[in-house]
């Protein structure tokens, strides 16, 4: 029996819904983000934000209900831990303490998930630990994301750090495909920041965020034409005038390179074992095509568009905005 979902992922900058079926994206709908909607992940006005959900739906004939939202790497801890073996209660009761270094609030605020990921036997092959990738996200944050699908029409059915639907979509390659790499570099650059996801297989090592991305290059084309950023972004999708070859943006980029360089470098410094040779890069900005050219003369690693990894749906537009939304609908 297929299984159909709506993915969502509400960014500052754009708007992604994709309706998907068995892992292949059906329908697809993009569109920008109104002014101080979203800021550093947080939806300001809940009733906007169903009206927006709900005309996009009816727009684009998606009458799945079911939803799934990526939760955006600001609102939510992924961390990977080491914990001794335990009861399923007694996980759920340590858990909170493990985010001690990051949560300094009240801890009764929050949700916690986690996933094992291996054990760590004695001589004896009796399980001692534990290796666990664990999850935290404010409560208040997902009741209002339940009441923005309320409103919208959908029902709130899964809730997915952005890291994880792109594990997603790793397993679903891999378990389709007998040839694959053993490490993988996902390069998602976004609007407000780039965030470069670690993973040994389909599990999830580490996210190192890079504190720019498109917008900051928005700001960069704006002042060198004194124009608002508004039209320096339009200016920019759509190359006009050759505005993405200018010395200004090659600047940009060779400063965004140098940091994804040193990301990859310090994960394989950290892991000498890591066999990573593949990055695969998806947002606004791998839509650039002197950007791309340029990291793919001067990274070390492979470098590909995430549509290699989706292969159903790899010729579909908009592939590198969307892939986000498809992942979640995975879990």
């Amino acid at each position: 029996m297929s299984k159909t979902y709506t993915g969502i992922q509400i960014g500052e900058s754009s708007i992604k819904m994709v309706q998907v079926t068995d892992g292949v994206a059906t329908k697809v709908a993009v569109e920008a983000t109104p002014d101080n909607l979203v800021r550093d992940g947080h939806i300001l006005s809940v009733e906007a934000m169903g009206e927006i959900l709900k005309e996009m739906a009816k727009a684009n004939q998606m009458k799945c209900r079911n939803g799934a939202i990526v939760l955006p790497s600001e609102i939510c801890y992924l961390r990977r831990t080491s914990m001794p073996y335990m009861t399923i209660d007694q996980m759920k009761l340590n858990l909170p303490y493990e985010f001690r270094d990051y949560i300094h609030s009240d801890r009764e605020e929050y949700t916690y998930d986690y996933a094992v990921v291996g054990e760590e036997q004695d001589e004896d092959g009796q399980i001692q630990a534990l290796n666990l990738i664990i999850a935290a996200v404010k409560n208040d944050s997902i009741e209002k994301f339940g009441k923005i699908f309320n409103k919208a029409g959908f029902k709130l059915k899964i809730a997915l750090p952005d890291a994880f639907t792109f594990r997603n979509i790793i397993r679903e390659y891999e378990n389709k495909n007998d040839s694959h790499p053993d490490a993988y570099c996902i390069v998602d650059m976004g609007h407000s920041s780039v965030r470069v996801h670690l993973y040994k297989g389909s599990v999830y090592e580490t996210t190192r965020i890079i504190e720019y991305g498109g917008g900051y290059m928005d700001s960069l084309i704006a002042e060198e034409l004194d124009i608002d950023t508004h039209l320096a972004s339009s200016y920019k999708i759509k190359n006009y005038n050759n505005i993405q070859e200018s010395e200004v943006c090659k600047d940009f980029y060779g400063k965004l390179i140098i940091e994804i360089f040193r990301s990859i470098n310090f994960y394989n410094y950290n892991n000498p074992s890591s066999d990573l040779k593949d990055a695969y890069f998806c947002g606004g900005l791998a839509k650039v095509k002197p950007l791309m050219n340029m990291i793919q003369s001067t990274l070390e690693v492979r470098c590909h568009s995430i549509a290699e990894l989706m292969p159903e749906s790899g010729q579909m537009e908009n592939m590198e905005m969307i892939s986000a939304a498809i992942g979640t609908t995975m879990q």
